[in-house]
């Protein structure tokens, strides 16, 4: 089951300039990360007191998962993270209504605990969805 909207992503060409501009929205830092599975670099930014993020995702290599879309429609939104209560069976779900996994199965994110996988849900959409599953207490 969906629980909740867990950050959206956006992807962009320079991400000093796009924290420049999340900056002038009080918008907060919170950890860059380089993803090498992906070649991507990517910097978590908050609202106080909002747990909500904004991903903003930007090339680190050549190979990225990104360069594609810069390429074909400039910066914009790169995807819809959403935290699930089961991972497998929500990739499950997605793949049966027609998604195309990127992740046959989770990886480790970020964090300890942390399994995320990857699905687009087709070119009409364009849309790439991140699902999220935290360490269960």
């Amino acid at each position: 089951m969906i629980r909740r909207i867990d950050h959206v992503g956006v992807v962009v060409a320079d991400l000093a300039a796009a924290g420049v501009g999340l900056r002038m929205l009080t918008m907060q830092p919170g950890g860059t990360d380089v993803v090498d599975t992906y070649h991507v670099a990517c910097q978590f930014w908050h609202c106080a007191g909002d747990r909500t993020a904004i991903e903003v995702v930007a090339p680190a290599s050549d190979g990225d998962m990104v360069s594609g879309q810069l390429a074909r429609r400039g910066p914009g939104l790169h995807h819809v993270a959403f935290e699930v209560d089961d991972i497998e069976a929500e990739l499950a779900a997605l793949e049966n209504r027609g998604a195309v996994l990127v992740d046959s199965a989770p990886r480790p994110g970020g964090q300890d605990g942390l399994r995320v996988a990857f699905a687009h849900l087709g070119p009409a959409t364009g849309l790439l969805v991140e699902l999220v599953e935290y360490a269960k207490p």
